[in-house]
């Protein structure tokens, strides 16, 4: 058996009431045709959900998803915090939401065949600029001291430091593998494939 799916975002809503199979109601609030062939071709079955959204649902939609996002990285960065020097400070929650979300549309803006390698490093640079914006407004400025680098060796205004930067590239490896893993499972994004190969021409691909 195969099944075929067909998304169509201009889709008109039945006014009329029926009722919904355990398939239909697997896609909810989406436009979706989905058709069974068997190997001959031959329909078997074929149902047509189709419901038409307006833009400010899906708006909150995408405001929900990246808030469930945020609250995620926000949660495992001060978690390891704790595990690391054991405390935290609230603007952490706020820095490691925005460094997920961040490491998250790495591959939803580059291509999906770009070295992992490469996303990491992406990643790493990421971090440390957001790192050390944030230093600035929370330390500099606000003089609140939930870090400081001065006295570690290759630092920039004690807010960074590429001893912690090298740090970064196994957690943007993990982040990035596992906002992937909760768009697809959670958001129903595509499901995450990954180049492991040291160029784009010669890989080894692997799909979780």
């Amino acid at each position: 058996m195969i099944l075929l799916l067909n998304f169509d975002q201009n889709g008109n809503e039945n006014p009329g009431k029926r009722q919904e199979t355990p398939q239909q109601r697997a896609f909810p609030g989406m436009n979706v045709t989905v058709q069974t062939v068997d190997r001959s071709g031959r329909d078997v079955h074929i149902f047509n959900r189709e419901k038409k959204f307006g833009g400010r649902e899906m708006g909150h939609r995408l405001l929900n998803k990246y808030l469930v996002l945020m609250d995620v990285g926000g949660a495992v960065y001060v978690l390891l915090e704790l595990a690391w020097r054991g405390r935290s400070h609230w603007t952490m929650f706020v820095l490691g939401g925005l460094c997920f979300i961040g490491l998250g549309l790495i591959n939803e803006v580059l291509p999906w065949d770009m070295p992992l390698w490469e996303q990491a490093a992406f990643g790493v640079l990421l971090i440390t600029v957001l790192e050390f914006f944030t230093g600035c407004v929370v330390n500099l400025m606000l003089g609140w001291e939930v870090w400081d680098y001065s006295g570690l060796p290759w630092n920039i205004l004690g807010q960074v430091s590429l001893k912690y930067s090298a740090l970064w590239l196994p957690v943007s490896l993990a982040g990035i593998v596992l906002d992937d893993c909760l768009r697809y499972r959670w958001f129903g994004e595509e499901r995450p494939r990954y180049n492991l190969g040291l160029t784009r021409k010669w890989r080894w691909s692997v799909r979780l």
